[in-house]
């Protein structure tokens, strides 16, 4: 049921000079039927199109044409069947011109997808494409009818050959550019485009015709759908080698939105994307941030087989992230909070446990040949295996030589050189690293062969240690005073008692 909207009904006059009969309008037809359609006609065009809502609303309409046009559309059929497409056509634009001016939008629209479909029918591509671009150029051509048309013509693409599709959707671009109403059309043909150029083999293009589409701004888009584009735009700049534009387009999804339950596989999918950006630019410990939101996902924790090539890697990208208290931190969130799940991977719980331990860890790895086989020491998923295998033994070494600076204040360089396993030059390289970098504080003295850990005091930090010994040392006193003076008290007490008795 379709509420009427108020107002007063047309003024008529009468059928015949006696005034008997119905009354009818100008053009007559049953003025208290046409009104009623009219009004009919005015409040369904307004709830039409509801997704786009007043993007896609046109003038309520002043005159019905249904039958008008109902009656045309049969007589086309006809028509096409006797050869005379021409005489058909324009017969239809003749009475689309009235329903365009009264705002007939349903006749409208069906009578330009006819005009359409009578050319589909006979496969005359060239006058097809002519009207589908001539037909919305009409003076105040109505929404709906421009976006039925579209639809209709989109519906087609499929079936057809290469060629012709390819013209069809350079059509339909050029039909869809700069209108509001039909921009989610425009965004599904580019990714149509794109789609084939993928298929081609030319990823480059591809990425190029679809990475400029601001989706993330079409509110007639739907919340998965909008996702998904932009996570196409994603693996396509990714094949591209384009780092700087994922990074662009990664900033457009909100992490929030993926915490839905019905977007859980497209929240893998981001961080798996994502995996890949922090991957190039070395960032191990946002690529274990990624690693971990994946674990979190409900679907992940559910299956096993999921979430321990998870969990593990998210691990191991700890583990070869550079020291600092964050990194420290999650390595002990992970000891605490997942040790049940760890305990099912043991080797790579170890792993974790030595870079918790102030302890020197020794290399190799006791099980280096089940870590090493780990996809995040292989190329097959990400490029750079042995760049990482390698990045691991620098942090095993860096967590030694943090080990040794906390248990030692001087240490001979040879005797460095021997717990850590390395030669002069490779210890003094990845010391002067880790001193570079502020991770230890550190003094080499070559001549001696001594190396004597600490941060430099500086005259004010002596000058505060001396202020703070002094203090110190007059609280010392004045407590020994104070105790001297308490037995003081204590034996002259005594000594009265004793003189009592």
């Amino acid at each position: 049921q379709v509420a009427l909207p108020a107002g007063p009904a047309p003024k008529l006059r009468s059928a015949g000079p006696g005034g008997g009969g119905a009354a009818v309008n100008k053009r007559g037809h049953s003025a208290s039927g046409g009104w009623f359609a009219r009004r009919l006609v005015g409040a369904m065009a307004q709830e039409l199109n509801p997704v786009l809502g007043n993007m896609a609303k046109d003038p309520k309409a002043t005159e019905d044409f249904s039958k008008d046009a109902e009656e045309v559309i049969a007589r086309v059929d006809t028509m096409k069947q006797a050869g005379r497409v021409e005489e058909a056509v324009e017969e239809m634009i003749a009475l689309e011109k009235k329903c365009r001016q009264a705002c007939d939008g349903r006749s409208t629209s069906k009578l330009l997808c006819k005009i359409c479909q009578t050319y589909f029918d006979v496969k005359d591509w060239s006058k097809l494409k002519e009207h589908i671009v001539l037909l919305p150029k009409k003076r105040g051509q109505l929404k709906r009818a421009t976006t039925d048309m579209v639809h209709l013509v989109m519906s087609w693409l499929e079936g057809l050959d290469k060629e012709t599709k390819l013209d069809l959707i350079g059509t339909l671009n050029e039909v869809t550019e700069g209108k509001i109403f039909v921009e989610v059309e425009k965004a599904r043909l580019t990714e149509m485009l794109a789609k084939m150029k993928e298929d081609e083999g030319d990823a480059e293009e591809a990425a190029n015709l679809l990475q400029e589409v601001q989706v993330e701004s079409f509110g007639a888009m739907e919340r998965r759908e909008k996702t998904e584009y932009i996570l196409n735009q994603m693996r396509l700049v990714l094949l591209k080698k384009d780092y700087i534009r994922t990074q662009i387009i990664s900033k457009k999804m909100n992490p929030k939105l993926l915490e839905a339950d019905d977007f859980q596989d497209l929240k893998i999918r981001y961080y798996e994307y994502m995996v890949k950006y922090w991957l190039h630019e070395k960032k191990f410990l946002d690529a274990s941030k990624a690693y971990l939101s994946i674990f979190n996902t409900a679907s992940v924790q559910a299956d096993e087989s999921k979430w321990k090539p998870v969990l593990t890697a998210h691990a191991l990208f700890l583990t070869l992230a550079q020291y600092d208290n964050e990194q420290e931190d999650m390595l002990n969130k992970l000891d605490t909070l997942e040790a049940k799940k760890l305990d099912k991977v043991p080797v790579f719980q170890q792993v974790v446990k030595l870079f918790l331990r102030k302890e020197i860890t020794a290399w190799p790895l006791a099980n280096e040949a089940e870590v090493r086989s780990h996809p995040v020491f292989q190329d097959e998923s990400h490029e750079g295996g042995a760049a990482r295998w390698d990045m691991l033994k620098k942090r095993v070494v860096q967590h030694n030589i943090k080990v040794i600076s906390e248990y030692y204040e001087q240490i001979h360089t040879a005797r460095l050189c021997e717990l850590l396993c390395l030669s002069d030059k490779e210890a003094e390289t990845e010391l002067s690293e880790l001193v570079c970098s502020k991770f230890v504080y550190a003094k080499i003295d070559r001549p001696a062969g001594t190396i004597k850990f600490g941060k430099k005091q500086t005259y004010t930090d002596r000058l505060n240690d001396w202020s703070g010994s002094i203090t110190k040392m007059l609280d010392l006193v004045e407590n020994t005073c104070h105790l001297i003076q308490k037995e003081q008290m204590v034996h002259a007490a005594r000594s009265k008692l004793k003189a009592k008795k």
